[in-house]
């Protein structure tokens, strides 16, 4: 399952901080924060569209639209809350990003709280990964997922995962019928063995 970040190629404000993407009923939730010492202050977000690959979800109000970073530090992060398709078995969580120009990077990292970047997984990703799908680091030990820049600015494009497909209905009958037969027989060998003891 993959959820584009920017579905409609759209070059606008999202008109909030938030934006809940479902595809194929599986549901996550990006949040744009300015980065204060690894604490988040919301920051509205912004579907981002020049062409190539620069196509995604962004920041308003930053250079480009797009995650900055300063002296070293992100000035800013998106995170994804992967909660609800957590709590659905899913797995190999894969993330896109775009922009990623030579001399530009960008880092990834996992938190277990809303709006706190939380601990950084991997080094920086440079430009080799650029609209790449790479994969989510300690995928389910973690509930939310950040983005922020390592050099430069940078843009997320798209995240995808895996999920265990639950059997049919259709497909259990046979299984149903089979388990109803053992069970019938074998209460048919009581009744007899009852009997023959009479």
């Amino acid at each position: 399952v993959t959820w584009d970040l920017n579905p409609t190629d759209a070059n606008a404000p999202v008109g909030s901080s938030s934006f809940v993407y479902t595809s194929e009923s599986h549901t996550i939730t990006a949040f744009g924060f300015d980065n204060n010492n690894g604490a988040g202050t919301a920051h509205s977000l912004f579907f981002k569209n020049d062409g190539g690959d620069e196509i995604g979800l962004g920041l308003t109000g930053t250079d480009h639209n797009e995650l900055q970073i300063s002296n070293g530090t992100p000035l800013n992060f998106i995170q994804f809350d992967l909660r609800t398709i957590l709590g659905q078995n899913a797995i190999n969580g894969q993330i896109k990003v775009g922009s990623v120009q030579p001399s530009e990077s960008f880092l990834l990292f996992g938190s277990n709280q809303l709006g706190t970047l939380g601990t950084q997984l991997g080094s920086a990703y440079d430009s080799a990964f650029d609209l790449q799908f790479i994969n989510l680091p300690d995928f389910g030990k973690y509930n939310f997922y950040s983005v922020a820049a390592g050099a430069d600015d940078v843009l997320p494009v798209a995240l995808r995962a895996e999920f265990t497909p639950v059997p049919e209905m259709n497909a259990l009958f046979p299984i149903v019928g089979l388990i109803a037969a053992v069970a019938s027989t074998h209460a048919l060998r009581r009744r007899k063995l009852a009997r023959a003891v009479v």
